[in-house]
């Protein structure tokens, strides 16, 4: 759910905090473990309100994953390929050092179900 600077600031504090819950499970647990129940238990929030905002637990990881790739694409926005290669290697290699366990666990654990999430 990507949310607008326009919308009520309670809408913004529930979106946070269900990214914030999801990304604390993500580091302990594997993906297929986590239920939207624990989730919503962790988030402060009502199963009811999780589902307001996302279908299921996969909608809510395609949006993590997209706003990473939104993010460094900022990033590199201005780099033109093959020119600028090294930059967008520094820059991938920059902006993934600086996004905590969540990412490193989706974009590059070997083992368990966040091999399959990275497809």
């Amino acid at each position: 759910m990507q949310v607008s600077q326009y919308q009520d600031l309670r809408v913004q504090r529930t979106i946070n905090s269900i990214y914030d819950a999801f990304k604390r499970l993500i580091c302990e647990k594997e993906y297929s473990k986590i239920t939207v129940t624990e989730l919503a238990k962790m988030a402060q929030i009502n199963k009811k309100t999780f589902y307001r905002y996302y279908p299921t637990l996969d909608d809510l990881l395609i949006e993590l994953q997209t706003r990473y790739s939104q993010a460094y694409l900022k990033e590199i926005g201005n780099l033109q390929y093959p020119r600028d290669l090294a930059k967008s290697v520094e820059a991938f290699f920059t902006y993934s050092a600086t996004q905590g366990e969540a990412y490193d666990r989706i974009t590059t654990c070997s083992v368990g179900s966040y091999v399959g999430i990275r497809q």
